[in-house]
């Protein structure tokens, strides 16, 4: 009996503490007067007020540089464009617009030079409860919070040593609660197209929608958050066709 008590204080604990240090509301981005009269998807027109820019280096492809993420603050929505986040890793396409629940459009440029369109979702952005669960229990027991904090760009990140269960490997790794969904960025590891970015965001099954890396390290792979806020970009999809994804 006692053992059982032990062992279930050693659940319970972590997850209580991960609860108290995130008690603090963020506050949510309201809506711009641009995003009033610039979002409207029924006319393929999509605006983005604020941009996630990331420093990084991966040493194992001997790659570095920036990211840039644009991002709608009300629903979630981000825009990668091929110049400036999955550069030479998406050649056929110039821009991908993914949502929190799993939906992911890719806009690009066939060989004829016609202006298509591949829709995809993913299917894993919506889990349910037994996997919520195992989440959760796997963030208590390898992501293991230090004292270090830091506040950039209005958002209070925690520092935390994140161990693996195939590996006696600590890495080290910044999380930041966001009054929006960060979903869309880590679904893009899962999309069956051709395109990734230069470091890998692969968190869905260990984070909530609502908490963002803001920097990680391990022994191969570096990546920072150096800038938050407005940058207002306005992707224009009309023109392009719907296309079937090739198997």
């Amino acid at each position: 009996m006692k053992a059982n008590l032990f062992y279930f204080l050693l659940l319970i604990i972590p997850l209580f503490y991960q609860k108290t240090v995130f008690a603090q509301a963020v506050k949510k981005i309201p809506a711009d007067k641009q995003r009033l009269t610039q979002w409207k998807p029924e006319k393929g027109q999509y605006y983005f007020s604020h941009s996630l820019v990331y420093e990084y280096e991966n040493k194992a492809a001997k790659t570095k540089g920036t990211i840039r993420i644009y991002l709608d603050p009300v629903s979630g929505a981000m825009c990668f464009l091929k110049d400036s986040s999955f550069m030479q890793k998406g050649k056929s396409f110039d821009l991908v617009i993914g949502f929190p629940n799993g939906k992911y459009t890719f806009y690009g440029t066939d060989d004829a030079g016609k202006k298509t369109r591949i829709s995809e979702t993913v299917n894993e952005m919506k889990p349910d409860p037994e996997t919520v669960l195992q989440q959760k229990e796997d963030f208590a027991t390898y992501c293991l919070p230090t004292a270090n904090k830091r506040t950039e760009f209005g958002l209070e990140s925690m520092e935390y040593n994140l161990g693996y269960a195939t590996s006696d490997t600590k890495d080290k790794i910044w999380l930041a609660k966001t009054p929006f969904s960060v979903y869309a960025l880590y679904g893009l590891e899962f999309v069956e197209s051709a395109v990734s970015l230069p470091v890998s965001f692969d968190y869905m099954h260990l984070l909530d929608a609502d908490r963002l890396i803001t920097e990680f390290s391990s022994k191969d792979t570096f990546f920072k958050l150096v800038r938050f806020g407005r940058d207002p970009y306005t992707a224009i999809t009309k023109g392009y066709q719907e296309s079937k994804r090739e198997d």
